[in-house]
């Protein structure tokens, strides 16, 4: 065994194997795998060996459709027998919603070159004889989907990556990892100790427990999960039909052909953990005690609609664990606050999903970052509100749900109340429908009197839509405020913050007190990485503010990029201050009532901070806003948040002053043509793609991505965000809509929504940089139907920032 490695990866089932295999591919010898146990023998040992390329999102479509062109090849490029099958898959679709939701997904797939098509039942039952389509409106069909042999795919990787030069150790537990002072890792195993640059946890069930060695807290659970094979089927094999995989979501439930039997895997209403608690070392590819009373109302309605089960008895049946996180995404990335140590687990798909995933994995520690944005699936996306019992309830959920019809803007309820803002009460009070990201409620929309304030899901418009509309004009005619406590807030700080600042950001920094820049944080190909404003608050101080969503990832990337000579410090100072944004023509009358301050343009320039006392308490004030409109964000101690919004609202009552929420905030923000993270704003787009080349300062001297974004506009570029105006009345885009000239695909839905004060429905996109011109006429694919659309200059509303600026 080595001692020495560049790389370990811990854990030796399908993520673990692709990992060192796709290392390998990338021409890294020097890579080692260790296991406790043989090869497959945790989930992946249960796994069904499904390929689907379904996903209702962009991100999952490619993560889905990479192992459909990987698992072909592997048997000729390794030898060893995979058992591929290119079978295709079937979904049916029982309700209206479903249906919908399958259009979308369709229009999606073309974006990507995926063949998939909605099918009637007639067409059904030709490409699946054996089904009752009673009650079945229309299915969807993807031809070259396909099925493997768990292990022999998982074998094919581990052989490819010994071929070119990696060494696997099974049999061989981990017992710790550790750090020396000069930054390598230990990897202490029972059979020796590795020294290693960098560790990958592919520990699956183990992936907790590894964590904790370095001090994470992955929020990661097993959840037991039946496979029942039913014995041969008469049709299947007097016949040989072969029958492409089924998948019945509203009943919750996957059937695939085993010879010429049929393998039904249910997903049961409750979920059933596993070791909640810790699973035992020693446990390897063993059966779970079988609980059919659990599933015998999916199995019966499964019969029911295969009739060709009713004679036929179950040949096997096995229970065993997979892993869930919180809201059922794979963590794949690097690990907050440890360097050099890089996650791949709580895959609930994992036959399916870690052919990608192990190659991005891989890519991240090759070349610096993966070849597509990773944000999804970023362990990052969790904090530390994300406890054991937060893992328990939200996965619960999420196991309940894994086949519900995915809903745009869609709320779920498990888990919540974990960080609140000062003014909740007085929200809800108000009829605020609140949301959860990153622990904290906000409100998403406010109901009136009278008003049900619980969301009717939907992919049409629906019960809130007006009530926005409504938070809308507040803010356009009047004021409103905003609670977003949960902006994710940083001091950085030292004698070496302005030069280290200067280099991970595009933009020039704030030379004076009060001075504010909006910003990016770029990686090193020019790709968006954190999506930020920057206000200096002292000399070699400044106050960085970033997205709620975004607090993990952010600090971990300003951490990991900040000099480790203690010439800057971070602060995490998100908790310590709230933030309420107030917004609309009214808010100097309202701001004015309440301070001795000069809130006039001359006194209070737009992007400047005050400390200013609002009654009697201090405040940063920052005249800033992501609506358009005159503004401040407020920002003070969190005990001073309840005080101020209630000085605001009592002031703001001659005014007509509102709340807004989010949804509003959404609204307002596309009639400026304002970028979001996850949307437009994604490591895959940089800022001169995205027309923000007013927010790069190239003359300030080198900062990272630079180089790239000089190549780039040397280069010129093949797309450019646009912002379209969409003849919609009833429906509108939520993203990854195709965008069409003619039958020819030019780009995709970034996303969209309804602009309530210009009355259009709006969508935001990168499209062909020649199309993306004010005036080009284009088609979006809402829903499966094709609605005209023009691109127009941006931002539509308020061109000159008049308003902004007031």
């Amino acid at each position: 065994m080595k001692t020495h490695a560049r790389v370990v990866v811990i854990g030796g089932g399908i993520a673990g194997c692709s990992t060192l295999y796709h290392l390998t591919k990338l021409g890294w010898s020097d890579v080692v795998l260790v296991d406790k146990d043989e090869l497959t023998s945790g989930s992946t040992w249960l796994a069904a060996g499904n390929v689907p390329q379904y996903s209702k999102s962009y991100d999952g479509t490619r993560i889905h459709n990479y192992p459909v062109e990987l698992y072909p090849t592997l048997q000729e490029e390794t030898g060893q027998d995979t058992g591929w099958l290119n079978c295709g898959s079937l979904r049916v679709a029982m309700e209206k919603e479903r249906l919908i939701e399958y259009k979308h997904v369709v229009e999606k797939d073309k974006t990507l070159g995926i063949n998939s098509r909605l099918v009637t039942p007639d067409e059904m039952k030709e490409i699946y004889p054996l089904i009752d389509t009673k009650g079945v409106l229309g299915g969807l069909f993807h031809p070259d989907d396909g099925q493997v042999d768990p292990a022999g795919v998982t074998q094919a990787m581990a052989k490819g990556a010994r071929m070119r030069g990696a060494e696997i150790y099974r049999f061989n537990p981990v017992t710790n990892t550790t750090r020396t002072p000069s930054g390598e890792w230990i990897v202490h195993t029972q059979n020796g100790d590795i020294t290693c640059e960098i560790i990958v946890n592919c520990g699956g069930l183990w992936a907790t427990k590894l964590g904790a060695m370095v001090g994470l807290n992955l929020p990661i659970l097993a959840i037991e999960h039946h496979h029942i094979l039913f014995g041969d089927v008469p049709e299947l094999k007097d016949t040989g039909l072969a029958l492409p995989l089924l998948r019945d979501p509203d009943t919750s439930y996957y059937m695939r052909q085993e010879g010429a039997g049929l393998l039904i895997g249910p997903y049961e209403p409750q979920a059933t953990p596993w070791c909640p608690d810790g699973v035992p070392d020693n446990w390897a590819a063993t059966a779970l005690p079988s609980n059919l009373d659990r599933i015998n109302h999916i199995l019966m309605a499964a019969i029911d609609r295969v009739p060709a089960l009713q004679t036929v008895g179950v040949q096997h049946e096995v229970n065993g664990p997979i892993t869930y996180s919180p809201d059922g995404g794979s963590m794949v990335g690097p690990a907050f606050g440890v360097p050099n140590y890089f996650i791949n687990a709580a895959h609930c798909f994992g036959i399916t999903e870690c052919a990608a995933y192990g190659l991005h994995c891989a890519e991240w520690i090759v070349e610096g970052e993966a070849s597509v944005d990773m944000g999804f699936a970023d362990p990052r996306r969790y904090g530390p509100y994300a406890n054991k019992k937060y893992r328990d309830e939200k996965i619960k959920e999420t196991y309940r749900m894994m086949y519900a019809i995915e809903f745009p803007n869609e709320v779920r309820p498990a888990a919540r109340m974990v960080k609140t803002s000062p003014i909740y009460d007085l929200l809800d009070q108000q009829g605020a429908s609140f949301a959860a990201t990153y622990g904290w409620e906000r409100a998403n929309w406010f109901a009136s009197e009278g008003e049900d304030r619980l969301d009717v899901n939907s992919h049409m418009r629906t019960n809130w839509h007006a009530a926005v509309g409504r938070e809308c004009q507040a803010v356009r005619e009047r004021a409103a405020i905003l609670d977003l406590s949960g902006f994710a807030k940083f001091e950085v700080h030292g004698p070496g913050a302005s030069a280290f600042l200067n280099f991970i950001t595009a933009n020039s920094l704030p030379k004076k007190f009060g001075q504010i820049r909006v910003s990016s944080m770029l990686d090193h190909r020019g790709g968006f990485k954190c999506d930020v404003t920057i206000t200096k608050i002292a000399d070699d101080k400044y106050y960085v503010v970033s997205a709620a969503a975004a607090e993990s990832h952010d600090l971990d990337w300003m951490q990991k990029r900040m000099p480790q000579d203690g010439s800057v410090t971070i602060d995490n100072v998100t908790s310590r201050y709230g933030g309420l944004v107030l917004s609309g023509p009214r808010s100097r009358d309202i701001l004015a009532k309440l301070t001795e301050s000069d809130l006039s343009n001359a006194g209070f320039p737009f992007l400047t901070m005050q400390n200013i006392l609002i009654g009697l308490c201090e405040t940063r004030a920052l005249r800033i806003g992501f609506v358009g409109e005159l503004g401040w964000e407020i920002h003070c101690p969190i005990e001073n948040v309840r005080p101020i919004y209630q000085a605001l609202m009592e002031a703001g009552e001659e005014f007509g002053i509102a709340n807004y929420g989010l949804r509003a905030l959404n609204s307002l923000r596309l009639e400026k043509g304002y970028l979001v993270v996850g949307g437009e704003i994604t490591s895959e787009r940089t800022p001169i793609e995205a027309g923000q080349d007013r927010f790069i300062d190239f003359n300030k001297g080198d900062f990272l991505g630079r180089q790239a974004l000089l190549n780039q506009k040397e280069a010129g570029i093949k797309d450019r965000l646009a912002l379209m105006v969409v003849e919609a009345d009833d429906a509108d885009c939520i993203g990854n809509e195709p965008v069409y000239i003619g039958d020819e695909i030019v780009g995709r839905v970034s996303s969209g929504g309804y602009g309530h004060h210009l009355g259009k429905s709006l969508a935001m996109g990168y499209i062909d940089a020649e199309a993306a011109k004010p005036g080009t006429k284009v088609e979006i694919a809402i829903l499966g139907e094709r609605r005209p659309a023009v691109t127009v200059e941006i931002p539509p509303y308020d061109p000159k920032n008049e308003k902004l600026r007031a």
